[in-house]
Order: C-alpha cells, then structure tokens, then sequence
C-alpha cells in the first residue's frame, strides 16, 4: 500500500500480540506482493523437524527455511490469500501451481481453486488429499494412516493424509534416489516410482512456497 515494490527481507508482525519476524518479499513474481513461506534449493536446512519448530518456524529468509505454522495462522487468519508453489526439476524444466483460496486455521489448512501447470497433487485421489488435513510431524501424529506415522515415516512436517501425493517439505535428494519415497515429491509431475529402476525423483532448487493476499496484489495507478 506504500507502494514498495523492491524484493528483499522486510519485517512482519502477523500476530499483533505476538514477536515480530523477518520474511522474505518477493515483489516481482506474477505481479509482485507475495511472502515467502518455505524455500528449498540445495539441501543445506534439514526439514525433519518437531511440531513445535515447525510451528516456529526455522531456517533463515536469507536461504532455507519454513515461516512457521503459527505465523501462517495468524497472516491467513482473515482476508483471501492465494498460495502459489514453483517447481524446478534437474532438468531446468520449471512448473508452478496456484490455489486461489488458502488458509491455515487451527493448525488445519485448506485450499481452494486450483491452476498451473504442475497439476493439483494437494487434492489428487480421495485417499491422498492433502485439502483440509491436519499438519503432522514426527513426534505429533495427526494424520489418516492407521497403521503408522506419515511424519515419522517420511521425515518431515506436512499435511499428510494416508499418506501423501505431495511432500515439499522431504529430504532433500540429487535428482534420483532408491528406497523409501521420502524425497520432495509432487505426484502430479513425476511418477512415484520409475518401473525399471525402482528410483524415486526428487527436485532440485527454486522450490518455493509464496503466500499473497489477494486485497494487497495490486496498486491503483490512478488516485483521483
């Protein structure tokens, strides 16, 4: 609204009883205006992380990091926001997926219209929809997999179901990797396992997560 249009680290406070943070604004992308809420591009954070650090949040702006599911309640806890996710595989190949509607309420997330060219791996198959799940970790259990903990299992903080079609929050691997599909994976993309090698694919860099609220992306160019 000041009309502030340069990237770089600005300083927020999405809960005004609560500290104030440093995030990421990325002021170019699709018309500007969007926070950064994860980053991943070289594997140098470890994203298996405890409810209550995901829940702070962890890493640096600067590289590396996730918000921080408290700030991400309280910055979508009024208003409409859409959530856009891009994706870069070893091959320079780059696709994103936009959701017009997204919210994190009570530790619960929704989302909402789906466009992009990546697919809508977050609402994939009734057994894998990511779309108003609980957020699960390693040490706090919230998922629909009966037989066992998503989080534990796949080493990462996420909206599992039972279990998933999406984990941008897995470890991060070099392009290919065997055994347990526990990469950052987005099924709608790549095929979840390659039937001749039995290897998994994991993405490479520039795999963010942008948050904007959809009553701050545009500025009057006329203020008459």
């Amino acid at each position: 609204r000041l009309g502030i249009k340069e990237d770089g680290i600005y300083t927020i406070q999405p809960d005004l009883h609560g500290p104030a943070l440093e995030a990421k604004c990325d002021m170019e992308a699709v018309g500007g205006g969007w926070t950064v809420i994860q980053a991943r591009h070289d594997g140098s954070e470890d994203f298996n992380r405890t409810w209550e650090e995901y829940r702070q949040g962890f890493g640096s702006p600067l590289g590396e990091h996730w918000l921080g599911n408290a700030a991400l309640y309280a910055l979508t806890a009024t208003g409409q926001h859409q959530l856009r996710i891009e994706l870069e595989d070893w091959h320079q190949q780059k696709r994103h997926a936009t959701y017009s509607n997204f919210r994190v309420a009570s530790e619960m997330q929704r989302w909402g219209a789906f466009s992009g060219d990546a697919g809508n791996a977050l609402s994939y198959s009734k057994r894998y929809n990511h779309d108003g799940r609980f957020f699960s970790t390693s040490d706090r259990d919230n998922d629909r997999y009966t037989a066992g903990n998503c989080g534990q299992y796949y080493g990462a903080g996420w909206w599992f179901d039972a279990c998933l079609a999406a984990n941008l929050n897995g470890h991060y691997y070099r392009g290919r990797y065997s055994g347990v599909t526990n990469g950052i994976y987005w099924g709608t993309w790549y095929i979840l396992t390659d039937g001749r090698t039995g290897e998994r694919y994991s993405f490479k860099r520039d795999l963010n997560l942008y948050l904007r609220f959809l009553f701050l992306c545009y500025w009057p160019t006329d203020t008459s």
